[in-house]
C-alpha cells in the first residue's frame, strides 16, 4: 500500500454510454498508464478496498449435481494483473487474461472464504455455477486470499471477482490501482496527465493508496492508539502494585528467613523458597487476569491491525514476561536483605 497510487475517473455520461467504448478507454489507459517511467504495474478496477461496498446476494446452482446454495459476497470487476498491483496473494488457479472477455467462457475468481463458505468439499477451481435465474455459467478458475473491504478489523467475507471485460453495469465510473517502484507522491502528476491524454472531458482523482483510503483507518489508529495507551497504563500500574505487593510480603518473613538461616538453610534454599511462593502467586493472578483479558478483548477486535486477533499469542506472552520480571525483582530484593539480617538477632526476637 506504501508504494500503491489509485485513481478514479469519471468519464462523460453522452460519450461513453455504450459499452465498447467504455472497455476500449479502459484498455488504453491501462496500457498508457503501465508505461509511465517508474510504474511496475496498473490494473483497473470497479471498487477499491475501503471505498464502496458491492455486496450480492443469489442463489449458486452447482452445475455437477443442481445442488441450491445460497450465498451472499462481496463483487468486484477487475482487470488482469489487478491482484499482483493489491498484492493479493494467488493461492490457486490462474489471473485473468486478455482472453476473458465479452464472448467467451464467463470465469470468476474467489476468495479463500467463499471457498469454504459455499464450495464445501469441493475443488474449488474448475468448480461451474449458476446464479438466480441467469443462464450464464461462470466457472472458478482461481482462490485468492482472503482481504478487508470497508474496516481492517472486519470478519473475512466471502469474495467474487469477476473480469472487468465481462463485467457490464453503465456505470461510466472506473478505479485504476497502480504500483510504484519510486515514492508514490511523485507519480500523481504523470498518473493525471496521461488521464487527460486519453479523456480530456474525464473527472479525475488521482493520490496516493493510503491517503485515498485513509478515513478507513482513522477510527482504527485512534482506539489502537488510545487503547495502547490505556493497555501500557494498566500495565505499569499492574507492575507496580505487584512489585509493592511482593516486596512487602517477602520484607514481613525477615525474622522467619533470620531462624530459617540460623538453624542451617542456605542462600539458595532461601531463594528457591520465596520464588517458588512468588511464582504461585504470579501465576494464579497472572492466568485469572488473561482469562478475563481474552473474552474483554474479543468485542475491540476491530480496532486491531490486520493478522492481531484478540486472543494474540505474542502481546499475552510479553505481559507474562513484564510480570514474571516484575515479581522476580520484587522477591529478590527483600530477600537479599533478609538474609544479610544477624541470624542471633532473629533467635533473640523469636
Amino acid at each position: 500500500m506504501q508504494r500503491t497510487l489509485s485513481a478514479e475517473v469519471h468519464l462523460p455520461p453522452v460519450r461513453y454510454a455504450d459499452e465498447m467504448a467504455q472497455k476500449a478507454f479502459f484498455d488504453q489507459a491501462r496500457l498508457k498508464l503501465e508505461a509511465i517511467p517508474g510504474i511496475e504495474g496498473a490494473a483497473a478496477a470497479r471498487t477499491i478496498p475501503f471505498s464502496e461496498e458491492n455486496h450480492n446476494s443469489v442463489d449458486l446452482i452447482f452445475q455437477d449435481t443442481g445442488q441450491r446454495t445460497h450465498a451472499r459476497f462481496h463483487w468486484n470487476a477487475v482487470s488482469p494483473n489487478f491482484f499482483r498491483v493489491m498484492e493479493i496473494p494467488l493461492l490457486k488457479g490462474r489471473d485473468f487474461t486478455s482472453d476473458d472477455r465479452a464472448g467467451t467462457r464467463s470465469v470468476v475468481v474467489v476468495n479463500r472464504n467463499f471457498v469454504e463458505r459455499y464450495l464445501d468439499q469441493r475443488n474449488a477451481v474448475g468448480t461451474t455455477f449458476k446464479w438466480d435465474q441467469s443462464p450464464t455459467v461462470y466457472e472458478v478458475i482461481a482462490v485468492v486470499a482472503n482481504t478487508k473491504n470497508m474496516t481492517i478489523g472486519e470478519n473475512d467475507e466471502p469474495q467474487l471477482y469477476q473480469p472487468l471485460a465481462q463485467a457490464w453495469n453503465g456505470r461510466p465510473q472506473i478505479r485504476f490501482v497502480l504500483r510504484s517502484a519510486t515514492a508514490p507522491m511523485n507519480q500523481i502528476a504523470a498518473v493525471r496527465r496521461v488521464l487527460r491524454q486519453v479523456e480530456p472531458g474525464a473527472g479525475l482523482e488521482v493520490s496516493t493508496m493510503y491517503s485515498s483510503i485513509g478515513l478507513a483507518f482513522l477510527p482504527s489508529q485512534v482506539g489502537a492508539a488510545l487503547m495502547g495507551g490505556l493497555g501500557i497504563l494498566g500495565l505499569l500500574l499492574a507492575a507496580i502494585g505487584l512489585y509493592g505487593v511482593t516486596a512487602y510480603s517477602v520484607a514481613r518473613r525477615t525474622r522467619e528467613i533470620g531462624v530459617r538461616i540460623a538453624i542451617g538453610a542456605t542462600t539458595g534454599n532461601i531463594i528457591g523458597l520465596v520464588l517458588t511462593e512468588s511464582a504461585r502467586l504470579l501465576v494464579i493472578g497472572s492466568a485469572a487476569g488473561l482469562l478475563i483479558a481474552f473474552f474483554v478483548t474479543k468485542p475491540l477486535a476491530m480496532f486491531f491491525v490486520p493478522g492481531l486477533g484478540a486472543g494474540d499469542p505474542l502481546s499475552f506472552g510479553a505481559v507474562l514476561v513484564v510480570l514474571a520480571a516484575t515479581g522476580v525483582m520484587a522477591t529478590l530484593g527483600p530477600a537479599r536483605r533478609a538474609m544479610r539480617v544477624d541470624p542471633v538477632i532473629s533467635l533473640r526476637y523469636e
